[in-house]
């Protein structure tokens, strides 16, 4: 049972800490609103994929199998959403305080998941390898639901906090427009790694 804990808390770590959406907008909160305005981002991320995770385990994830046309829509129109936030983050010219009038809350992070593939991908993948057979379902789905929040919470807060601490290195256009840059293209990277 530990060395199961173990792989999980591993995968978890390393899914959740990848390039992806969640991250490059969470750099980008705690560049703009700094750490402490970005934690109901970290808050509401970590609890929609631990939603997305109970969902998954729920049944979702087989709908998605049986039928394989709701998973490519679901697909879809995620990456058109994801192209759209790089778009305006790459479009906005520069990441700066001054530009978003406030950062994420807890709802609008968790309903970000809805939309976001790599945390669909994130949570099926999840439930598919380290759901426990042994346990009754509910208390293996709360387990895991468990397990995965509180790792994605973690690995999100370090994103907050790498962003908080490189808004002071980020003092000028030229730097803010090469950090927006870098953020829409990983956003970009994210969606494509997805297709291929």
């Amino acid at each position: 049972m530990l060395n199961e804990l173990a792989a999980l808390v591993a995968f978890a770590f390393v899914g959740s800490f990848s390039p992806g959406p969640n991250n490059a907008v969470l750099w980008a909160s705690g560049i703009s609103f700094g750490f402490r305005r970005t934690i109901p981002h970290v808050v509401g991320g970590a609890l929609g994929v631990g939603g997305l995770v109970i969902g998954v385990a729920a049944g979702i994830g087989a709908l998605l199998e049986a039928v394989p046309e709701t998973a490519v829509a679901l697909k879809v129109a995620g990456s058109a959403y994801l192209l759209w936030v790089a778009y305006q983050v790459a479009g906005s010219g520069a990441i700066s305080r001054a530009e978003a009038a406030h950062p994420l809350g807890i709802m609008q992070a968790a309903a970000f998941q809805l939309l976001n593939p790599k945390a669909w991908v994130f949570a099926l993948a999840m439930v598919g390898t380290f759901l426990p057979e042994d346990l009754p379902r509910p208390v293996g789905i709360a387990l895991l639901a468990g397990v995965v929040l509180l790792v994605v919470a973690i690995s999100f807060t370090i994103w907050a906090a790498g962003g908080a601490a490189l808004a002071r290195f980020v003092d000028d256009e030229r730097r803010r427009r090469l950090v927006s840059l870098v953020l829409a293209a990983l956003i970009v990277a994210s969606v494509l790694f997805l297709w291929v």
